[in-house]
């Protein structure tokens, strides 16, 4: 709630700044299927994350077609599960309430639920009007991501938990990159909807990798959060 507030303050100032010609406001929502991966073959992903994004944007344009953009956006229960063939204390940074934490077994599967809040900068590309509808894509588009909530679920033998508090085991920052494509529907002249879909990548390891294995090597590996992003808004 309180990231709402602080973007709707934002919206408010930027609104006014729309007026001008060269500076335009979107804001955008919908939802997001997230998954996150390795580079370790011994760690298999598992299953989607269905989230939720909201993004407040400024656009500068240069010409026509041609615009910068720059935003603050709420990414809300990003991740995924990831399924470990080595068990051991996987989560070591954080405070688990199982009676083993440091014992998780092997083949164990670890949930990850993840709230961000990001500020993406990008560049943007216009075709001409077909009738009342303009086709876009914003490419590239990087984003410095600051982790504001983090929660674990384990399931494995001997062993079922959810809603635990894992902050520790995310890196407060990350930095990704994204790629847009969509459509901008004129409903006047001062007002467009936007229809759209998105791909988003991390480019930095989002774990911490402070957890060891039961041979006491240390897990290591780099996690990479993807999602699809679907993409509804209205453009002033």
């Amino acid at each position: 709630m309180r990231n709402i507030l602080i973007l709707g303050l934002i919206l408010i100032p930027l609104l006014s700044y729309s007026q001008f010609d060269n500076l335009k406001v979107s804001i955008l929502t919908g939802p997001s299927f997230g998954r996150i991966g390795t580079d370790n073959n011994k760690i298999s992903s598992k299953g989607i994350n269905l989230g939720y994004k909201l993004h407040i944007q400024g656009e500068y344009l240069l010409n026509d077609r041609f615009s910068i953009t720059i935003g603050l956006g709420l990414s809300l229960s990003q991740g995924g599960s990831l399924v470990f063939d080595q068990g051991g204390h996987l989560w070591s940074e954080s405070k688990l309430s199982i009676t083993k934490p440091d014992s998780l077994p092997n083949g164990v599967k670890l949930g990850y639920n993840i709230n961000y809040l990001e500020f993406p900068i990008g560049f943007k590309m216009r075709t001409n009007s077909f009738g009342k509808f303009r086709f876009y894509a914003q490419m590239p588009e990087f984003s410095t991501g600051i982790r504001t909530k983090a929660k674990g679920s384990i399931a494995g033998i001997d062993v079922k938990s959810s809603k635990e508090q894992i902050k520790k085991e995310i890196q407060f920052l990350n930095l990704s990159w994204a790629l847009g494509l969509g459509t901008e529907y004129s409903v006047s002249e001062k007002l467009d909807l936007i229809f759209g879909v998105r791909f988003f990548q991390s480019i930095t390891d989002i774990t911490d990798d402070s957890g060891r294995y039961f041979d006491n090597t240390k897990e290591n590996s780099k996690g990479i959060l993807n999602s699809l992003d679907l993409r509804f808004g209205v453009l002033f």
